[in-house]
């Protein structure tokens, strides 16, 4: 009777980080995406900026949702700062806080 024997599975190769080139048209989209993206992380931005200039400008006391709704909106803030940060475009918010 014939015996069989079980090897495991061959070891992964290590995966040196080297990679062929993008194509030309291919590294222009990835291009277009990202300008794309820091473009609409800057809008809202400024979106929520405008929402937090609002909600501080308050004199008056403010109801406790109204504070609780300031809070939100300064956590919105640091993220999409954050964001921006992360990608390299706090250029498109300098001078914006």
């Amino acid at each position: 009777m014939a015996t069989t024997e079980l090897t495991g599975a061959p070891e992964r190769a290590e995966h040196t980080g080297i990679t062929a080139p993008l194509p030309p048209v291919a590294a222009a989209a990835l291009a277009h995406a990202e300008e794309t993206l820091a473009d609409m992380l800057a809008a809202r931005h400024a979106s929520t900026m405008t929402t937090y200039r609002g909600l501080s400008a308050s004199t008056e006391w403010m109801a406790p949702a109204e504070f609780d709704r300031l809070l939100d909106v300064q956590d919105e803030l640091a993220m999409r700062r954050k964001r921006l940060a992360d990608t390299g475009h706090l250029d498109l918010i300098e001078g914006a806080a």
